[in-house]
């Protein structure tokens, strides 16, 4: 046998005599790194008394977050009530705002048709009196073979304005040249 395990063999057997003697004599000794005996640091009573509070900061650190789940729910869930809401309203404001664009058609067909239904002359003679947005919507909403005759009868300078806004409205913002319209 090797001399280095000859004398682990001796230590180990000291270090086993020694552990025997204190477990007869009274409370265990631990052995440290190189054989010396090391009583236990804290009382049994002091350690449960730890483990108890650590305990108690568990349970109270679960009741909290316990508390905070709970307040993250009722969260999420009267968001999700109130997102049902706005869709709702959402679809209804949509809903609302079809029927009025719809109605909104409805009369401008109808207007077309009153003034389709006129004599030029007589056409031309209210559309130059008429809100310029309105005149344009009516014209360019008519057929070009209604549209034309009354235009022909309109006062030549919102005959030419008439015909630059419808001509310009098919551009971009950008490339409108509406400058130095002239309506009356």
């Amino acid at each position: 046998v090797a001399e280095g395990s000859l004398l682990q063999l001796i230590a180990e057997e000291r270090q086993s005599d020694i552990v025997a003697e204190a477990s007869e004599d009274g409370p265990p000794l631990m052995i440290g790194k190189e054989g010396q005996g090391l009583e236990s640091c804290e009382a049994p009573e002091v350690i449960l008394m730890a483990l108890q509070q650590e305990r108690a900061l568990i349970a109270e650190q679960a009741q909290l977050n316990a508390a905070r789940e709970a307040k993250v729910a009722l969260a999420e869930e009267k968001l999700a009530i109130e997102k049902a809401r706005l869709t709702e309203l959402k679809q209804s404001i949509e809903q609302l705002l079809g029927k009025i664009e719809e109605q909104k058609s409805a009369d401008l067909d109808r207007l077309v048709a009153f003034y389709q239904n006129m004599k030029p002359v007589e056409a031309a003679t209210i559309m130059n009196d008429l809100d310029i947005e309105v005149m344009i919507m009516v014209l360019g909403t008519m057929p070009p073979r209604v549209a034309a005759p009354i235009l022909a009868k309109m006062s030549p300078v919102r005959a030419r304005a008439v015909s630059k806004i419808i001509l310009e409205r098919s551009k971009l913002p950008g490339d409108q040249n509406l400058a130095r319209i002239q309506f009356d």
